[in-house]
């Protein structure tokens, strides 16, 4: 079985290559992005199994990007990873797609579990 591809799409590269680093680690291949544009973009698009996505960027936001990707019909689940605790961004996010949102702190423990979702 090939290791499950999942985008990383954060503005902040330090934050982008943590969660790489942490997937990695747990056996997948990483797709890093520094924007929504690069994961619309992307040539491996329709093999991304999982995205964890940042909600604030500049140019193409979280929302636009969820919007983007249902636009493309993209199957895989969409994680949003934000600093913000926020029920509107959340609300905001699940109505756009988006299978859960998770606080920054809390993402590089939950990886496994989302990298394991069927």
């Amino acid at each position: 079985m090939s290791a499950p591809l999942v985008a990383v799409v954060d503005d902040d590269a330090r934050i982008r290559d943590l969660l790489a680093a942490e997937l990695e680690d747990l056996g997948a291949e990483v797709l890093r992005c520094r924007d929504g544009s690069d994961l619309l973009t992307a040539a491996q698009l329709s093999e991304v199994q999982l995205v964890l996505l940042d909600w604030m960027m500049p140019g193409l936001n979280g929302e636009a990007t969820l919007l983007g990707l249902r636009a493309r019909q993209f199957s895989g689940r969409v994680v949003v990873v934000t600093a913000l605790c926020d029920p509107q961004v959340q609300a905001t996010a699940q109505a756009a797609g988006a299978a859960a949102t998770l606080l920054k702190t809390e993402a590089l423990e939950q990886l496994e579990h989302w990298l394991n979702q069927d």
